[in-house]
């Protein structure tokens, strides 16, 4: 097939016989004509096209072409005639000639993939080989003599006459460095064979030193592509204007051009163009100071708070005055925490030998519950089927139950090694479904518990939540032990996973090490081309999106799902065919960001995220059912959290260039983003549409308002620098005329960094209301507001001591905020009281906020209103543990 969409029924005729217009019978590589009338010229044009076997009795004389712009080495090794076979025995310098004629150029090597790919064709030349004859040999005696004409020392080589054969691979050069090799090749041959005929070919100029010569060949190549990256630019930017002249570089004139942003030179980069944010960490020694950031994260995840730190100066100084301030004065109490971690950890890495769980009829009272309480289970959990548990708890669970020690409450126990493998699976399904209706249950305020025997009933759940989750660590160690790996193990793995990409860890300091075990067991047992079994389909869908959540999330590349061919399986769960389209554009996304063989463009990555924006808006309106909308809350979140990252490395990005009119707009972008964030989350949490299934997204939730708040004090600390700029220069140009326009200038800055305190303040209040009215204490929500007091303690310390931050003075830091203009601080100004407003009323928040700061959950706010303890940032050696716990979160 041609690249116009015909097909090729033959060969084309050799350039002779076109111009003469006769028949030609396509014989290489002298056809019939061209011999009987002794043109030796004869030769054939590169026709773009796939070449079919013509359906003629001269078809066994054919071969198949091997892809556009090339004639493939078969085609080349064609059957030769008896006159031509004869010529070449009595002219052996001609057999040699034709040796060359025969080497293969840079059109085949470009063509390698389509070879390899087409291994039908592969295979047919490969018969057709075998039975083509080969030039002969016509001078045995030259096949070891040594040739010194075109090489540096004496090289014995090998004259075997007949078609040259080239591996197949594509080549990383381009077409005029090819030829140029190839030129010098063929002149270097003609040299040797000279030496070895004695005949000499005048016409030809063989001076391989200026052409062959590295450094001269550098230099022209290195002159060339400079001026061709100059024309290149020159035309790029000339496309970039809005004159009709301009708008004459198409598309298709700028996919002639090499992409430039790739890796090929990067000193012939535009620097302004080049987003390389993620390649400059604070350095290393700074890094390794700062040890109060867990240094265990993947740095894959460019979507998480400590890769952030890394590369903003301005959150790495607060996080460098609070890690100077523990190792200042809480140098001992920190040694005991960290001893404390250890023995607890060494604790529970020892696994029991006991399944402990309810009694029988509370477990089944529970799972009851649980069918009542989240009505979309069968939707967003299609892999548990709690209605199927009642049966197997009455078989399994024997009546006889023993009472736990210091309580009156019964419950089960079970010998894992008197278990079969069915029967550990089926517990393990009965303890995920009890600890997902925890979360849901403590993650609602919109479902009271007000009936004294669904109290009682959440209060026993409660009470064996740390048997349960002993259960899911001795459930997990077995199933390795025994090497458990079917359908049914699978479904419990995945449900596993999700719990985990949900769950509200127990302690802050806990990480939990992602290994994919649901995938690669998935994949193991070829689900991800399972096309027949609709409910192995139903599987595989449902943790094909949950491990894509995972990831993506955190900004990390789902590796194992990037590439198309690793997943044919259809789509048969509607929730995923709904968000398919912005998973797979996420992930694309994602292949970009973290593509290590390129430059990255800061236009591309602006393209991108107006793209993502219009992928999630499409993706919502199509989200009707209740089902539907929880489970796009994910993909929101997702989406948001993406947005907020990607909006601030470009406020990085730019602030780092000093490009302050692109920093203003893309802060303006990120404050609405903000304010929709934050209505988005607290509104969520507040639909009574979504009652009991809270637990599905309110974690991430947590999270992702844990880096908008680090966000808005990194935009604090470089309101209040700027303001401490321009009070120097009030102070230094005091007596001038535009002073009284500097002061407007600093109280709008002043006005400015003030409201983007009370966003943060107003943040911590409604989440502690919403955590007064859970059942039982959620850790994120927590130690988010711990972190937002020590936060509001910093800002309070900063402004009443007049100073920045200690800093390092061998680093020099932009401050984006210094080249915010007057009339863009009231626009930015007007953007934070907005975000303000949808908050909480300000008056209203005045009312509230001694009583609501006053009754925190620790100690802080008491410590923090000492003044002897301001410097500390509220810390003391009675809140100190959790304070810590809440930091490194």
């Amino acid at each position: 097939m041609d690249i116009r969409g015909r097909k090729m029924k033959k060969p084309p005729a050799c350039v002779q016989c076109r111009k003469r217009k006769i028949g030609c019978d396509r014989v290489k590589p002298i056809c019939g004509n061209c011999m009987k009338h002794n043109k030796m010229d004869c030769f054939y044009p590169d026709v773009p096209g796939q070449y079919v076997p013509s359906s003629s009795s001269s078809s066994n004389t054919r071969q198949v072409a091997n892809g556009p712009y090339l004639n493939s080495y078969y085609a080349s090794s064609r059957r030769i005639s008896k006159e031509t076979a004869a010529l070449l025995q009595k002219n052996p310098e001609l057999a040699s000639l034709e040796q060359i004629r025969e080497y293969n150029t840079r059109l085949q090597l470009l063509n390698a993939q389509n070879q390899l790919n087409n291994r039908t064709s592969a295979a047919n030349a490969t018969l057709n080989q075998q039975n083509t004859q080969y030039i002969p040999k016509s001078v045995p005696s030259l096949e070891s003599k040594p040739v010194t004409s075109a090489n540096e020392f004496s090289t014995p080589l090998n004259w075997v006459q007949g078609p040259a054969i080239f591996h197949m691979l594509t080549s990383p050069y381009t077409q005029d460095e090819i030829i140029n090799h190839e030129m010098n090749f063929l002149k270097s041959r003609l040299l040797e064979l000279q030496e070895i005929t004695g005949k000499k070919i005048t016409g030809v100029n063989l001076d391989l030193k200026q052409d062959s010569s590295p450094q001269i060949q550098s230099s022209q190549s290195n002159r060339s592509q400079e001026e061709f990256l100059t024309v290149k630019k020159r035309k790029l930017s000339e496309g970039d204007t809005t004159d009709e002249e301009g708008k004459t570089a198409t598309n298709n004139e700028r996919r002639s051009y090499l992409n430039e942003f790739k890796d090929l030179d990067p000193q012939f980069l535009d620097t302004n163009k080049v987003f390389n944010v993620f390649n400059c960490p604070i350095t290393e020694n700074d890094s390794n100071r700062l040890w109060l950031l867990p240094k265990n994260i993947n740095k894959s995840s460019i979507f998480q708070t400590q890769y952030l730190i890394e590369r903003d100066p301005f959150l790495f100084k607060f996080f460098n005055e609070l890690n100077t301030l523990i190792e200042k004065h809480f140098n001992e109490s920190l040694h005991d925490l960290l001893a404390k971690h250890n023995n607890t950890q060494h604790s529970n890495s020892s696994i029991s030998q006991l399944l402990k769980f309810p009694s029988q009829s509370v477990t089944q009272n529970l799972i009851s519950k649980y069918l009542s309480t989240i009505t979309e289970t069968n939707s967003i959990l299609p892999i548990l089927k709690p209605k199927r548990l009642l049966p197997i708890v009455e078989q399994l669970f024997p009546s006889n139950t023993v009472n736990k020690p210091n309580s009156n409450e019964l419950e089960t126990v079970f010998q894992v090694v008197n278990m079969s493998n069915d029967q550990l699976i089926s517990l393990g399904f009965i303890t995920l479904c009890l600890l997902v209706l925890f979360e849901s249950l403590n993650s609602t305020v919109l479902i009271p518990l007000r009936d004294d025997g669904h109290l009682q009933l959440f209060n026993v759940l409660f009470n064996n939540l740390p048997s349960l989750k002993s259960n899911l660590a001795t459930l997990r160690f077995e199933m390795d032990k025994r090497s458990m790996c079917n359908i049914d193990t699978l479904r419990f793995i995945s449900l596993w996973k999700y719990y985990q990409f949900v769950m509200t860890p127990s302690s802050s300091s806990s990480v939990v090490i992602d290994y994919d075990e649901d995938m690669h067991m998935a994949c193991l047992l070829s689900l991800n081309h399972e096309t027949q079994n609709q409910s192995h389909i139903l599987i595989w869908n449902f943790i094909f999106k949950n491990y894509c959540w995972r990831h993506l999330f955190l900004g990390q590349l789902p590796l194992l799902m990037s590439e198309p061919f690793t997943n044919s399986t259809p789509i048969v769960d509607p929730l995923l065919n709904n968000d398919f389209e912005l998973i797979d554009f996420e992930v694309n996304l994602m292949k970009y960001l973290q593509s290590k063989d390129q430059q990255l463009s800061i236009g591309k990555i602006i393209q991108l995220i107006k793209l993502l924006k219009t992928k999630n808006v499409e993706v919502s309106q199509r989200c009707l059912t209740t089902s539907s909308i929880i489970n796009n809350i994910m993909d929101s979140l997702i989406y948001r959290n993406s947005m907020l990252y990607l909006n601030f490395y470009l406020l990085l990005q730019f602030e780092t260039l000093s490009d302050y009119t692109k920093f203003n707009e893309i802060l303006n972008d990120f404050l609405e983003l903000s304010r929709e964030t934050l209505f988005f989350v607290f509104s969520n949490l507040a639909n009574i549409k979504f009652a009991g299934h809270e637990f599905t997204f309110i974690n991430k939730s947590i999270a992702l308002l844990q880096t908008l708040v680090l966000m808005l004090l990194a935009l604090y600390q470089r309101s209040f620098e700027s303001t401490q700029k321009t009070d120097g220069e009030n102070v230094s140009h005091i007596d001038q005329p535009e002073s009284s326009h500097s002061n407007n200038d600093n109280n709008k800055r002043i006005k400015n960094k003030n409201v983007i305190r009370l966003i943060i303040n107003k943040i911590a209040m409604l989440l502690n209301d919403y955590t007064k009215n859970c059942k039982k204490q959620n850790r994120l929500i927590e130690n988010l507001i711990i972190k937002i007091k020590i936060i509001s303690k910093y800002i309070k310390n900063l402004e009443e001591t007049k100073v920045p931050s200690v800093s390092d003075s061998n680093h020099v830091t932009n401050n984006g905020f210094t080249g915010i203009s007057t009339d863009q601080l009231v626009k930015l100004n007007h953007e934070l009281n907005k975000i303000s407003e949808s908050l909480i009323k300000t008056d209203f928040y005045e009312q509230r906020k001694k009583s609501t700061l006053s009754n925190g959950v620790t100690g802080i706010t008491a410590a923090a209103d000492n003044d002897l303890n301001l410097g500390n940032l509220g810390l003391t050696k009675e809140n100190f543990s959790e304070i810590f716990e809440a930091i490194r979160s």
